[in-house]
């Protein structure tokens, strides 16, 4: 577990993403969605940017992010 983030929470993002974009300056994905922060259990969000090889996926990066963070990194569907 790195930066208190679980392979679990990881995989929740990737396949229940609240949404997925396409970011055309570094050419690739990220999605967000909401899941319990593993320390404070509570509901935060958290963003992915996973590259796909073949049907294999590669983690290229994962943080928390607030509502503003996701909004700068181009998401609109932030509540």
């Amino acid at each position: 577990m790195e930066r208190d983030i679980n392979e679990k929470d990881v995989a929740f993002v990737i396949n229940n993403s609240v949404e997925t974009i396409y970011d055309d300056r570094r050419e690739n994905y990220k999605s967000f969605a909401l899941v319990n922060h593993s320390l404070t259990n509570q509901q935060t969000y958290l963003m992915v940017v996973p590259s796909k090889f073949n049907t294999q996926v590669s983690i290229i990066s994962v943080m928390w992010q607030t509502a503003g963070g996701l909004q700068r990194n181009g998401f609109s569907k932030v509540r």
